[in-house]
């Protein structure tokens, strides 16, 4: 009954939306770009007509798109009958509508810090990493993502790479508030016996982001680790990213160490985006504050040797690349996710 019913009341709602209805769709007029609209997100719709409608977008040609919706079923539209389509969800805040703006992924990372955003499922990333670290992250679901990186050339052989697993989780919060939490652990080879044994060592972080994919900031805590020890001095991480053109984001990336020689360090620079590639190019640069530094010394008095201590102020001291890349990566992503 209800095949019956549908047509009937979409052609009563949304007159000369389906074909149907008993009106004949107005000419097409000139068009917004493809990139306003995102295949599989959902949609606040409201026609010219001034009815309006939930749903996900599910097909889209050069004059028409059709939706997905649970009160209606199906509907098709012609895009001058469309008045406004607002993006829904947590999907909202993580992507670009500007007139012309393709999606450049989902705002996982910075350079090669981890942010509080993850992959989508099905979103996948193959990364060379400064010409010697290659390997890729894989949207497993919406919230776990798994990755891994070799170096080549370092040891030459296969056994004296270095290996790098990056497993995290996050969520998010709300529409524009994400949170990760994950592992990057680093084996370490022993170079052919150069070493006593090869090593385990990485990070243990939590971060969060506040904004979209393409603009966001993120703050974040880190305690490494050492052959399955922890430590006790926690690493301050903060950067942003912000798309300021079509094709160029400019992104910074920073540390902080925080202990008694505290230290801060990181990179800087642009990303150029295409569709499915980019390529990322930071300048570095790094600071020591300025701490207590004690000296102990032992000398003769004479009589006896004494030993003795004494502190004195260091001053900071810093360097940097300026413009001068020396970090930079390739990336080319695949997969469902991708939009």
């Amino acid at each position: 009954m209800k095949h019956y019913l549908l047509p009937l009341l979409l052609a009563l709602a949304f007159p000369g939306v389906t074909a149907h209805a008993q009106t004949s769709p107005p000419p097409a007029a000139a068009l917004p770009a493809e990139e306003t609209y995102l295949l599989g997100r959902s949609y606040r719709v409201e026609t010219q007509q001034g009815a309006s409608f939930t749903g996900t977008l599910v097909s889209m040609s050069l004059t028409k798109l059709e939706f997905d919706t649970q009160e209606m079923g199906h509907v098709s539209l012609e895009r001058t009958q469309i008045r406004r389509a607002e993006l829904q969800g947590p999907a909202a805040a993580g992507v670009s509508t500007k007139p012309g703006y393709f999606d450049i992924g989902n705002g996982n990372r910075l350079f090669f810090a981890p942010t509080g955003r993850g992959l989508r499922k099905g979103e996948n990333a193959l990364q060379a990493v400064s010409l010697y670290l290659v390997g890729g992250n894989f949207g497993i679901t919406d919230n776990i993502s798994l990755g891994g990186y070799v170096s080549l050339i370092p040891g030459i052989g296969l056994g004296n790479q270095f290996v790098m697993l990056t497993p995290k989780f996050s969520m998010p919060v709300s529409d524009k508030v994400h949170v990760g939490v994950g592992v990057l652990y680093l084996r370490i080879p022993d170079f052919d016996g150069l070493l006593s044994k090869s090593t385990g060592a990485g990070i243990l972080y939590g971060s969060a982001t506040y904004g979209s994919a393409d603009n966001n900031v993120t703050g974040g805590l880190g305690y490494g680790f050492f052959e399955g020890e922890i430590g006790s001095t926690p690493i301050l991480q903060f950067g942003a990213q912000k798309r300021v053109s079509r094709r160029v984001s400019l992104i910074s990336e920073n540390y902080i160490v925080a202990d008694s020689r505290a230290g801060m360090g990181g990179l800087y620079g642009i990303k150029i985006n295409w569709r499915r590639t980019s390529l990322g190019l930071g300048a570095a640069y790094g600071y020591a504050f300025a701490h207590d530094q004690t000296e102990t010394y032992t000398y003769y008095d004479g009589s006896q040797y004494v030993t003795s201590t004494r502190t004195y102020r260091q001053g900071g001291s810093g360097f940097s690349t300026y413009i001068v890349p020396v970090y930079y990566d390739f990336t080319f992503r695949f997969g469902k996710g991708v939009k």
